[in-house]
């Protein structure tokens, strides 16, 4: 009876830690705008143009970038105008980030939400995709 008990927990638990490790968000990078889809479920978000408007800075010591938060107002007129271009118009911009590399070059990290989908896209002041 031990023997059944102990290996119904063992299988019960091995298919418990093969089901959690198989939760791997999947990634999928449209070639036209560089954005970044993952198929995040159930992110709450507090109205659709909600922005955030207090600034955090992150550094990274091992690439050397500087990531500031802006708010979505505050971006410039070329990645507006990119981000209500007719591929991104259906996304709405959540969190935006300017991230300045050790190289000197700054772009936009803008994180967008379309429905129950997520992305993100990383644009130059111009509007232009950055790789």
């Amino acid at each position: 009876m031990k023997k059944v008990v102990l290996s119904a927990f063992a299988f019960a638990m091995f298919t418990a830690v093969s089901a959690n490790a198989q939760t791997a968000p999947s990634t999928q990078t449209p070639a036209a705008t560089g954005t970044t889809q993952t198929g995040t479920q159930g992110a709450a978000q507090t109205g659709a143009g909600a922005t955030q408007s207090t600034t955090t800075t992150t550094t990274t010591t091992a690439t050397e970038e500087t990531k500031t938060a802006v708010t979505v107002e505050e971006l410039p007129a070329g990645v507006k105008t990119t981000l209500a271009s007719a591929t991104l118009k259906p996304w709405t911009a959540t969190e935006a980030f300017l991230v300045k590399g050790a190289d000197g070059k700054e772009y936009y990290a803008i994180n967008l939400k379309k429905d129950n989908e997520t992305g993100s896209v990383k644009l130059d002041k111009e509007g232009k995709p950055v790789k």
